[in-house]
């Protein structure tokens, strides 16, 4: 009985692992960056007004944060500060809306 149980438990973790595959190599995975693009961020110390209003903000990963911003165009400007450390990253992200 208990050799049985083991088998049992051998074959289903065979199967699951055989079943395993790098996140990167999934059909969803993209192959190539997408069109957006990262801008060099204007100020080290400031957060633009032309990025506009804030709308967001998410945290990223540990002691990072970022604010998400509406322009007038509608456009989608994200700006990320690492709250740890006191300061603003080096580029931001620009999202166009149609």
């Amino acid at each position: 009985m208990q050799k049985r149980a083991v088998g049992a438990l051998c074959v289903v973790l065979a199967l699951s692992f055989s079943a395993c595959q790098k996140l990167d190599q999934g059909p969803a995975a993209p192959k190539a960056p997408g069109p957006l693009k990262f801008d060099a961020a204007q100020f080290a110390d400031a957060i633009p007004l032309e990025y506009g209003t804030l709308v967001g903000v998410t945290q990223n990963s540990p002691g990072w944060v970022g604010l998400w911003f509406q322009k007038r165009d509608n456009t989608i400007v994200v700006a990320f500060v690492n709250i740890d450390d006191g300061r603003l990253y080096d580029k931001s992200l620009s999202i166009p809306r149609k």
